[in-house]
């Protein structure tokens, strides 16, 4: 089961489209994406015993820039610092075994995939980042 943000509402991505989880549910459950966490057994049962023809015809295709952050409000967001050798020996930063730099991030830093993101001038860094949701 993969769950969308879809606007703002909780959605069901099949084959198909996005199917709107509050109506095709006849309101079961809420159409807020978070409330989908604290009845995720629940919800898991409901998408696997969805009728086929329901997941054809209550499937609608989704601009990618309607997708929101799929955890809207996060309760902790930490990132590890220092997980790429060869940036942290660019930087001349302290790579040695141990060394593991935790920090945490705002919620607010969770985003869509294809949300603009502003970046401050002068203060970009590429690199790449790797994403683990637990909960």
């Amino acid at each position: 089961m993969r769950i969308v943000n879809a606007a703002g509402r909780l959605g069901l991505l099949t084959d198909s489209g996005v199917i709107d989880v509050a109506e095709a549910s006849g309101g079961r459950f809420e159409a807020e994406p978070q409330s989908a966490y604290a009845r995720w057994d629940e919800l898991r049962e409901w998408a696997a015993q969805l009728p086929a023809e329901v997941r054809q015809s209550a499937a609608r295709a989704v601009d990618g820039k309607e997708l929101g952050a799929p955890v809207p409000r996060p309760g902790q967001v930490f990132g590890i610092g220092l997980n790429y050798r060869d940036h942290a020996e660019e930087a001349g930063l302290d790579t040695s075994p141990g060394s593991m730099v935790v920090f945490t991030k705002f919620p607010s830093s969770i985003t869509g995939p294809e949300a603009e993101v502003a970046l401050p001038p002068g203060s970009n860094d590429f690199e790449a980042e790797l994403v683990v949701v637990i909960g």
